[in-house]
């Protein structure tokens, strides 16, 4: 690895849109790298913050504040500050369709943004209440938010049902194991369409689901916090674009503006500040970022299989349907209870630290760096897994990664007795560079 490494010409890019000199990178070093987008980052916060640190949060009449990239904000009440800046910056992440206008809408974080989608759903909504809703997807926190409206205001329905009010829709989902929505087989949606692109970020096909619905309003939201800021997390973002039928317009953006200013859900001026630099709602800059990450996890989901005695044949969404994203892995053993998974996380990281990898035990995915996290939901919300976040970085780590989980799918002695807490754990098994000896399990937990 050089200064011409993918990462290291990447962060010297970012370094200069913001004036920074670029970054003298160690060739042999990863950590370098790490170093280096941190620092890009404190010198960022060091510029935004400015702006915030200087301000009341209840200025006087007339205000305005200066953006580290040059624009100028007028800054009255926080709760209503005005982003426009980003929200009409570039292009709009999804063609409009004939007979469509589309607006963007920026909240605090994509949970807020869908708790702000469902008052806009109950407040534009033409019958009394209750609404018929399907979820059809598996993201724990939006099943919890949608159960907290009470059930005379969303009334829950099942995939067998031809139609509903309100449709919200993953495109792809994980509940432990990678699925993909068809919305051919899903209810027709009369009111709202509500799609959470959170896992495939824009890329999404969007007609099939505009296809299958007859109402007035159509919202694609995801969370902005990692693949839309280049994996450095300079805030929590919500991005969402509203799509109105010309013939049946229902002010969408405008109230959804005021749902987000009366719930405290918009932007504060320092995340406002983070979020203004050059890279964030770049779409030439989202596409780069979220094509190497994409194309790093699909790797490894093909290094897992759907052959694997070990592992489920669900790792990835591209192994249920060709052709599909996701920012992470999804390994499940097959049988495996939570107990098995924490022993699998005991050769994983025994693992990584005998081949030297440079993988961080930690949550999320979409990081410049690679992570790996174990996830026990409660049972009604999915299954155990392990989830295995490659990121954007290239050099020796990504290339160990796939050979490594490679070779452990294809091991199939080791499993039953190791994973139930006996026997040894050959490392013979995962590659030619693997020691002579053998490790025990209580050798793995002493070193853990």
């Amino acid at each position: 690895m050089t200064n011409d490494s993918t990462d290291a010409r990447d962060l010297n890019k970012l370094a200069v849109r913001i004036g920074l000199p670029e970054f003298s990178i160690r060739p042999e070093c990863e950590d370098d790298l790490e170093a280096a987008a941190l620092a890009l980052r404190r010198a960022w916060f060091e510029r935004a913050h400015k702006a915030a640190d200087a301000t009341l949060k209840s200025p006087c009449a007339g205000t305005t504040v200066p953006m580290p990239g040059g624009d100028t904000v007028r800054f009255g009440y926080e709760r209503d500050l005005d982003v426009s800046m980003l929200e009409e910056r570039g292009a709009l992440d999804h063609p409009t369709p004939d007979g469509w206008t589309s607006s963007r809408v920026l909240c605090r974080s994509g949970q807020s943004t869908l708790s702000c989608l469902l008052h806009l759903v109950t407040s534009t909504t033409v019958p009394a209440v209750p609404l018929t809703l399907h979820h059809a997807g598996r993201y724990f926190e939006s099943k919890g938010l949608v159960d907290l409206w009470p059930q005379h205001v969303f009334r829950h329905a099942s995939a067998a049902a031809s139609e509903v009010d309100v449709l919200l829709g993953e495109p792809v989902f994980c509940d432990g194991r990678f699925g993909v929505s068809d919305p051919r087989t899903l209810p027709r949606a009369r009111r709202a369409l509500l799609l959470d692109t959170t896992l495939v970020g824009t890329a999404v096909d969007l007609s099939p689901w505009f296809d299958r619905f007859d109402g007035p309003l159509v919202a694609v939201f995801r969370s902005g916090l990692k693949l839309d800021q280049a994996g450095l997390e300079l805030a929590n973002v919500g991005i969402a674009q509203l799509f109105e039928r010309e013939d049946t317009p229902v002010a969408a953006a405008d109230n959804l503006r005021r749902i987000r200013g009366l719930t405290g859900s918009g932007l504060t001026l320092d995340e406002l500040a983070a979020l203004s630099a050059p890279w964030f709602l770049d779409r030439t800059y989202l596409e780069h970022y979220r094509a190497a990450i994409f194309a790093h996890n699909a790797s490894l989901g093909s290094a897992i299989g759907r052959e694997s005695a070990v592992f489920e044949e669900r790792s990835h969404p591209s192994l249920v349907s060709a052709g599909a994203e996701a920012p992470f892995c999804a390994v499940r053993l097959r049988g495996g209870d939570g107990t098995a998974h924490r022993r699998l996380v005991e050769i994983v990281d025994a693992e990584v630290r005998r081949r030297g990898l440079r993988v961080t035990q930690g949550g999320s995915f979409g990081f410049r760096g690679h992570r790996y996290e174990l996830i026990e939901p409660d049972h009604e919300d999915g299954v155990p897994f392990l989830r295995v976040a490659l990121g954007f970085r290239e050099g020796p780590t990504l290339d160990g990664s796939s050979p490594c989980f490679g070779s452990l799918q294809r091991a199939q002695s080791w499993r039953t007795d190791w994973i139930h807490g006996q026997g040894t754990l050959p490392a013979s098994l995962w590659c030619s560079r693997s020691r002579s000896t053998e490790y025990t399990r209580s050798e793995s937990m002493s070193s853990a």
